[in-house]
């Protein structure tokens, strides 16, 4: 009893810290006020010059052609489809039958052998597969791509270049009916391009739910990345969709400067980026909580009946060149990339990266098992098609837009003409949003406590202790030139504390003037060395 009172008395006098907020409550601002945010109109989109719509292809002689040099070789087919699109034209082959003129042993009594009673059987696809380049030669195109069926239809497409690509531009695909549709479902809604068929490619990135890019120098890779964030910001206030841009090669994405979506400036910076994406990770945990605490599954259930200041807004990150980041902060950022794409999805944060140099050290198996939704556009091997996309062929696509996309709900990738998006229509589109005057967003800080980056100064301002510094010491000791990946495999830390490591090492004298991401050499008396005369 004596010990039960002393407990109450103790619960009296100290009573249980009330639970502090997850984040502060967010100021009422009236729908009147977020009506100044004013979408942009499609209109400021450019259109297609009215001649550059037209493939030019001659559909009828074609079709003839691959008739009758497939019939040169005994191959019996006939065009059954053909379908404009505005690179390539797709042309349907239905397989005809291989004649014989024996009766074979063994059958019915009447030596019938075949599905028409006259000894002869259905033309292999496997045998038009392999007269593709014959037929290349044939119609003297740079490269054929032999779809082998047509998914829902029991032909064989053969995807034959156009002399004169049609022109896409993003007004043209966000004026269809198909892009239409897919913005009444989601505020996320992307148009890609033109199909080889001739349907509008349109994806939403709310279902995808992250998007990997890849294509060489000159294949239309960053322009499929500023279609993605026009297709975004034409749609959503500040309110709805927020934006992380990273651009390691400083012109891409820099244009973006100054619109409302951005939480931070476009990134240019490897040690910024390690750092943005780890905040990411902490506004991804907070927003689990705020989650959990409401009772919902996921974005769409939390935001459904709340007004819209009170909503979570999508938070797209995007990166244009991953191999630049890979090459210096290859773990932080692999980590914090496959954290993001593992859990990002149910909390609105999406993933849209793109790369150059699809290579398995860059995209990593576990980068690639996260990111379903891929688009791969012209790459300089099969090796890097398989990479991308697990299959070949994006070695043969034509460059300038051409792409094979391919959404996690698909079996197979569709080859799509890229929307163009010229440089005048972006800077439009930013002059647009910077000119709005509507009541900004509460703002998403990217601060992480897991890895505080250093904010320069010697190593008595806090940032290091002395026994990290004096192992780093050590290892320099014992080596003649010195990187920060050295300092990052042997002290088990992150990039960015590797490489604030490695500027105050200069700072000492220990290691000489060089470049980031590269070795320098040690240029530290022996005498001293920690622990010597």
């Amino acid at each position: 009893p004596a010990a039960a009172a002393a407990a109450g008395s103790f619960a009296a006098a100290s009573p249980a810290p009330a639970a502090e907020p997850l984040r502060p409550a967010i100021p009422y601002v009236s729908p009147q006020e977020l009506a100044r945010w004013k979408l942009p109109a499609v209109t400021m989109l450019a259109e297609a010059p009215p001649g550059s719509r037209e493939p030019g292809i001659d559909k009828e002689a074609t079709a003839e052609l691959i008739e009758n040099t497939l019939a040169d070789y005994g191959i019996e087919v006939t065009v059954n489809e053909v379908k404009p699109g505005p690179t390539v034209t797709m042309f349907g082959l239905s397989p005809g039958w291989v004649r014989r003129n024996r009766q074979s042993k063994g059958r019915s009594g009447d030596g019938d052998d075949g599905a028409n009673g006259s000894g002869s059987t259905r033309v292999k696809v496997d045998n038009i597969l392999a007269r593709e380049k014959d037929l290349a030669l044939a119609l003297a195109a740079p490269s054929l791509r032999i779809e082998a069926p047509i998914p829902g239809a029991s032909l064989v497409g053969i995807e034959v270049p156009n002399p004169k690509p049609a022109a896409v531009n993003l007004r043209d695909v966000m004026e269809t009916d198909e892009y239409r549709a897919m913005l009444e479902r989601s505020k996320l809604a992307l148009g890609l391009g033109v199909k080889s068929g001739g349907e509008t490619a349109v994806a939403d990135l709310a279902r995808m739910p992250h998007l990997l890019i890849a294509g060489s120098t000159g294949s239309g890779k960053s322009v499929c990345v500023n279609t993605v964030i026009t297709s975004i910001i034409m749609q959503t206030s500040p309110w709805e969709a927020r934006l992380i841009m990273i651009d390691p090669k400083r012109v891409e994405l820099t244009p973006y400067n100054g619109i409302p979506h951005l939480i931070t400036p476009v990134i240019v910076e490897v040690d910024l980026a390690v750092q943005a994406l780890r905040g990411m990770i902490t506004e991804m945990n907070s927003r689990y909580k705020l989650l959990e605490e409401a009772g919902a599954r996921n974005i769409e259930s939390y935001n459904r009946d709340r007004p819209q200041h009170e909503k979570m807004p999508f938070i797209v990150v995007t990166i244009d060149e991953l191999a630049d980041l890979m090459m210096t902060a290859s773990k932080d950022i692999e980590t914090s990339i496959v954290r993001l794409a593992q859990l990002g999805r149910a909390t609105g944060i999406h993933l849209v990266v793109a790369t150059q140099r699809p290579s398995v050290d860059v995209v990593t198996g576990l980068i690639k098992a996260n990111f379903p939704g891929r688009i791969a556009f012209a790459v300089a091997s099969q090796v890097d098609s398989r990479t991308i996309l697990d299959s070949a062929g994006a070695e043969n696509l034509l460059g300038r837009g051409d792409m094979l996309f391919h959404p996690s709900d698909l079996p197979k990738p569709v080859r799509v003409q890229g929307a163009f998006l010229s440089d005048s229509e972006i800077s439009d589109l930013v002059s647009h949003w910077r000119q709005m005057d509507g009541p900004l967003p509460p703002p998403i800080s990217l601060e992480s406590p897991e890895a505080p980056l250093g904010s320069g100064g010697s190593s008595s301002d806090g940032d290091f202790g002395d026994d990290l510094m004096d192992k780093a010491l050590e290892i320099a000791m014992q080596h003649n030139r010195l990187s920060t990946s050295l300092l990052q495999r042997r002290l088990r830390i992150g990039y960015p504390r590797a490489a604030r490591l490695m500027d105050l090492l200069e700072e000492e004298g220990v290691v000489g003037p060089g470049e980031p991401g590269k070795s320098r050499d040690v240029v530290i008396n022996r005498g001293r060395r920690p622990g010597g005369g």
